[in-house]
Parts: C-alpha cells; sequence; structure tokens
C-alpha cells in the first residue's frame, strides 16, 4: 500500500512540474461544538492550483489540481496537501474522472498526540455529483514522535475513504474549460455524506453529515458557507456521538 501511495504521488507531482495555471486563496473561521468540550474556534488558510488542458477538439480536456491548506485551533495545527489529476468523459461531455492524491498530518498539543494519514483515490465528478472511493493508511503516535515503533505508537494499514456530494446547479461547467470559477450559477447550495474532510480521514463507520454553499460576488470573489455533524472528540473518545460545525469564509481569485 505505502509503495502504491508513493509511486502514485510521483507521477503526479511531476505533473505539476510542468503545468501552468491560475490560484486562489481562501480563508475559512470555523466553529466547533461537542457537549463534551464546548465550543472551539479554528481558522483555515488554503491556496488552489488548478490547470487545464484541451487536447483532440474541444470539450476534451485533461485537469491537474493541487492544494495545500493549514488549519490552526487551540493547541491543535493541521496540514493537508493533495494532489490530483483527471481526464473527462465523453458521456454528454459533463463529467470528469479524476485521481486524488492526499497527505493529512494533524497535531494535538494538548493530549500529546500527533497523526501523519496518506490516501489515494479515484473519483468521479459532472455537474451536480462528486463521487470517490479510495483507501488511506495512518500512522498516530505520541509527542515527540518515537520511529522504533515501540509504545505510543498505532499504525492503522488500510482505511476506506468515500466522499457522496450533490449541488442544487450545475456546478462544474466542462463545456467551457477556460471558466475560472467553473460554476454556471451566481450561487449554489449542495449536500454531501463522507467519512473524510479536507484535514481528517475517519474509520469507514463514522460519517459527516454536511450542508454548503457559495455565492460569487465577482470574477475574483466567492463567499462560502458550510455546516454540519462529525463524529465527536480526539480519535472519538467522547460520550457525545456527534458534534456540530459551522464555517463561513472567502475565496479570492490571484489571476
Amino acid at each position: 500500500m505505502k509503495k502504491i501511495v508513493l509511486f502514485c504521488s510521483l507521477i503526479l507531482a511531476s505533473m505539476a512540474a510542468q503545468a501552468q495555471g491560475y490560484t486562489r486563496g481562501r480563508f475559512l473561521m470555523e466553529g466547533d461544538y461537542t457537549r463534551t468540550s464546548g465550543f472551539e474556534p479554528s481558522a483555515v488558510l488554503a491556496i488552489d492550483f488548478r490547470n487545464r488542458h484541451e487536447f483532440c477538439s474541444s470539450p476534451n480536456y485533461s485537469e491537474f489540481a493541487y492544494t495545500f491548506g493549514y488549519k490552526a485551533g487551540p493547541d491543535k495545527h493541521f496540514f493537508n496537501v493533495a494532489y490530483q489529476f483527471g481526464i473527462n468523459t465523453s458521456w454528454r461531455n459533463e463529467g470528469l474522472l479524476y485521481l486524488e492524491n492526499r497527505y493529512l498530518y494533524r497535531r494535538f498539543k494538548a493530549f500529546g498526540i500527533q497523526e501523519f494519514t496518506s490516501m489515494f483515490c479515484i473519483g468521479y465528478r459532472n455537474i451536480h455529483w462528486n463521487f470517490k472511493l479510495g483507501l488511506c493508511n495512518r500512522y498516530i503516535a505520541a509527542i515527540p514522535l518515537r520511529l522504533d515503533g515501540g509504545m505510543g505508537t498505532i499504525f492503522e494499514p488500510m482505511n476506506v475513504v468515500f466522499d457522496l456530494e450533490y449541488y442544487l446547479f450545475p456546478n462544474a461547467p466542462v463545456k467551457n474549460p477556460t471558466s475560472r470559477f467553473d460554476e454556471m450559477h451566481s450561487w449554489n447550495i449542495g449536500c454531501g455524506i463522507s467519512n473524510s474532510r479536507e484535514f481528517i480521514v475517519e474509520r469507514v463507520t463514522l460519517f459527516y453529515y454536511t450542508l454548503n454553499g457559495y455565492y460569487n460576488i465577482n470574477e475574483k470573489w466567492r463567499v462560502l458557507g458550510e455546516a454540519g455533524l462529525h463524529p465527536a472528540g480526539v480519535l472519538n473518545l467522547s460520550s457525545q456521538y456527534n458534534g456540530f460545525f459551522i464555517n463561513v469564509g472567502f475565496t479570492y481569485n490571484f489571476d
């Protein structure tokens, strides 16, 4: 599993080095509430890069995306690096079949725990739906890290990752691959169920239920919002099964 993830990472990274495209910045403020921990604020800062190359004749194209994200809260620091490569499908000229490789690092200073996760998925996206399925492995360790595999370390060799989202209005007009905001409507709302989010992958039996939306102010600015339920507790050690989260923020197109 480790060799597969590393091999796919090298392939996608080599594509990144050759790509040219546009860049967006994202900033979000998030509030998380559970009965045991109360309200916990956090902030998210991320950079998204995406490029599309037409081939043969329009609307055929390939797409590369890269993301770096950082999330900070009280005694919590999360990092996310992701590569994604996709090729559009001929079905109604509206679909994108893609591969995604993601690396996550989470650090809980107050609990003396840190977590390393690598993930590889295959997905399909069209103008209303986004679905992906894959595998990940996770290494949980005490702080400071012990590389000898002694007490205080846990290795999970394989876990299933899935994500299913639906948007009310067309969210990605692949017939127009030069579109910067990838939308056919000035605003949109969607819902989803998943065992993963941008900075975390849960076990396959633990779900996130989300409701999200956006509004495009102009070519540069987009306002974002999301709310949902999530598995409660650090490593799911909580007397409450679900917590509640909400975040608001914006994206800015640098091009």
